[in-house]
């Protein structure tokens, strides 16, 4: 659904908070979605079973209730629960799907969406009436949190339709959906089970960074005023040719493809086939209609994706495939096109760190 249809959901109420929604939240096709004061700590991850809410799973297991209505640290490889100020009234058949933001996958903070009765993260079942809650989780980093900061977004549809192996096949004939880093059309072999197949780029100077250990907290109220140093050592282009990833360290780095997302359609970065390296940590998330776009001229834009090898140390090539765009159809043209309104990541070439970082 594009930014009318979800304004429309919003002034219809089924999707309401408190505190009022801003116009801000309104993405080309997402609900930037907030956090609310009322968190908990957790002992670890658990879901909600059907008839259970996820307010009286917290009550039975939470370690402590936090308040956020004031900043507050958030602790390293911490499970934490924080109600968000969002809350659904969906009619039947409408559903929601949620995933991280850009900007909170860059600072490697885990998180995903529950609501009541769903024993599945970032599902918002049709006709879901009650709160939607965030797990966090702060991987590199202490975070510094509060209330009404957003960390995710969420999509509602009605029969939500990814498009499949011919027709994002004729798609990419017709006007490219992927580019080569000179700008030309990705061979169509860049198609592959459904999927826009991207490789990293190891070739530029600076091919990415990595998470340092480091004591101190990074607060997400601070945009822009954080040290990239503080927080990262860049990674320079390897000599031989291959990067040496570390198991357990988390990397930034960027595609050697150039992606495009037409106005009808959106996308979700989603990880390659596992057989080829259990490297994932989280990926951007969605990526709205007109990514890439110029005027409406398709000119592409890599995409920064986040890698943590789990098992193994992992060495890494240029243009190995490393993860794919899953592309969908929305119901209309979407109006308001990204990147239109000043959007943090729209002129992004490189490996990009979060909006909380100088420079």
């Amino acid at each position: 659904m594009e930014a009318a249809g979800l304004t429309a959901l919003v002034t219809a109420g089924m999707v309401r908070a408190d505190v009022p929604l801003t116009a801000g939240q309104i993405q080309p096709a997402s609900i930037d979605l907030r956090l609310s004061r009322e968190a908990y700590r957790m002992p670890g991850s658990v879901l909600p079973i059907a008839g259970e809410s996820v307010r009286a799973l917290a009550a039975g297991l939470a370690l402590e209730r936090i308040d956020l209505s004031e900043p507050v640290c958030l602790g390293r490889n911490q499970v934490y629960w924080v109600r968000l100020e969002e809350r659904c009234a969906l009619e039947p058949g409408l559903e929601a799907y949620a995933n991280g933001k850009s900007s909170t996958g860059r600072v490697d903070l885990a998180t995903r969406v529950l609501c009541d009765g769903s024993p599945r993260y970032d599902r918002i079942p049709a006709g879901h009436h009650g709160d939607l809650w965030c797990e966090l989780i702060p991987r590199s980093f202490p975070i510094i949190a509060a209330a009404g900061v957003s960390l995710n977004q969420m999509i509602v549809f009605r029969d939500r339709r990814l498009l499949g192996q011919r027709e994002i096949t004729a798609r990419h004939a017709a006007a490219p959906l992927l580019l080569n880093p000179d700008g030309t059309a990705a061979p169509a072999s860049c198609v592959f089970d459904g999927r826009v197949v991207m490789g990293a780029d190891l070739e530029r100077n600076q091919v990415g960074w990595v998470a340092k250990r480091t004591h101190k907290p990074l607060d997400l109220l601070a945009l822009g005023r954080h040290r990239p140093g503080d927080f990262f050592e860049p990674v320079h282009r390897p000599e031989s040719g291959m990067l040496f990833l570390e198991q357990d360290r988390f990397y930034i780095l960027v595609t050697r493809e150039k992606v495009v997302v037409p106005a009808d359609l959106a996308c979700e970065m989603v990880p390659y086939d596992p057989t080829a390296g259990d490297f994932r940590a989280h990926y951007a998330g969605f990526f709205d209609p007109g990514w890439g776009l110029d005027g409406g001229v398709p000119t592409g834009r890599p995409a920064v994706l986040e890698v943590r090898p789990h098992q193994d140390d992992l060495i890494l090539r240029h243009g190995q495939p490393i993860c794919t765009m899953a592309y969908e159809a929305l119901q209309q043209p979407c109006s308001r096109l990204y990147g239109v309104c000043g959007n943090t990541y729209a002129g992004q070439d490189g490996p990009r760190l979060s909006k909380h970082f100088a420079g």
